[in-house]
């Protein structure tokens, strides 16, 4: 249970030996320099063998032309009692985690 993988799975509600005891989601919204809305979303998950692994999403709602818009989703670990390796793992769209989670082995829950 030292891969980011494994709590990866487990936040994507796939078997894993590993349990999600707690987790707490922010949300808040923000306008940068042009006006366009940026929305963030961070999602905290606490395990049962003292990991704390971060979620985060930013996302701006400018129209985009596309296929699969920039998104920066990231995971990462806040708190381990071992090295949890790699540390975190950043994706710059859906499209990307996506293909990432697939090739994993994970059907994604959202």
């Amino acid at each position: 249970m030292n891969q980011l993988i494994t709590y990866i799975k487990a936040i994507h509600q796939q078997p894993v030996p590993i349990t999600i005891t707690r987790q707490q989601r922010e949300q808040y919204n923000e306008n940068d320099e042009s006006g366009t809305l940026i929305r963030h979303q961070q999602t905290t998950y606490w395990f049962a063998n003292g990991v704390i692994i971060s979620r985060q999403t930013e996302q701006d709602d400018a129209p985009s032309r596309q296929l699969c818009a920039e998104c920066w989703i990231s995971y990462r670990v806040i708190t381990s009692p071992m090295p949890i390796t790699p540390p975190r793992k950043l994706f710059h769209n859906p499209c990307q985690e996506r293909f990432w989670l697939k090739i994993q082995g994970i059907t994604p829950a959202t």
